[in-house]
């Protein structure tokens, strides 16, 4: 899982690929995480949809899921809070990077 842990937050960095049938997560043999949007990446309208996508799989406010880089980018980065790094990987389906420090 390509995450970093600040104080009690956890940072995903995804690659998106906007405008498919249905929005997704995949973790990549590499380590990475794409993700698949539902939604054209215009007026912010892909960026809202990760939001809600995150916030639904993860039952949680969507207060506690922000974008905070990349909203012009197909690299975004996601802060979460509230939620340890270990649930969120269990939730996603997705494997921890053992090379990442808590």
């Amino acid at each position: 899982m390509n995450s970093r842990r600040v104080s009690n937050v956890v940072r995903l960095t995804l690659n998106v690929k906007p405008l498919r049938r249905e929005t997704k997560l995949f973790g990549e043999a590499d380590g990475t995480l794409t993700i698949h949007v539902a939604a054209p990446p215009r007026e912010g309208k892909a960026n809202r949809e990760i939001v809600r996508w995150l916030s639904k799989m993860l039952r949680t406010s969507s207060a506690n899921v922000r974008l905070v880089a990349g909203y012009y980018s197909n690299v975004k980065v996601i802060e979460i809070t509230g939620m340890p790094e270990a649930e969120i990987a269990a939730v996603l389906g997705i494997k921890r990077n053992p090379d990442v420090r808590k």
